[in-house]
């Protein structure tokens, strides 16, 4: 029986997104108008040199756009890459950009479609 092979990536990937679905939960970033418990991590995707990390989050808020999140977010950066590096030991703490997860909507959007 083999062992699955796992990369760096993987487990560096898995690991912040603990973390920030932790923080976004117990934890807020100052601002009392937009609230991060709505907030989840989808997907985190960290480049092969482990530089750079592409962050997917969806919003169950009504009340808030997807975009004002990752306006929001974009603007916490510092904040947020500093929380990871105290979660984290790591030698380097990537750049943090964040997307929009739209899979959950397109899902829907070709179940509509399957059903007509």
């Amino acid at each position: 029986m083999q062992k699955k092979s796992v990369n760096r990536s993987d487990r560096v990937a898995a690991e912040v997104r603990r973390v920030l679905s932790e923080f976004f939960i117990h934890n807020s970033l100052g601002d009392e108008e937009i609230d991060t418990t709505f907030l989840s991590v989808t997907d985190v995707v960290l480049s092969s040199c482990l530089r750079h990390l592409k962050i997917y989050i969806s919003s169950s808020s009504k009340d808030i756009s997807s975009d004002d999140y990752i306006e929001f977010l974009k603007q916490h950066v510092p904040h947020l890459r500093h929380y990871i590096g105290t979660q984290i030991r790591l030698k380097f703490v990537p750049d943090l950009s964040f997307f929009i997860d739209d899979s959950f909507d397109y899902a829907k959007r070709i179940e509509s479609l399957l059903g007509k």
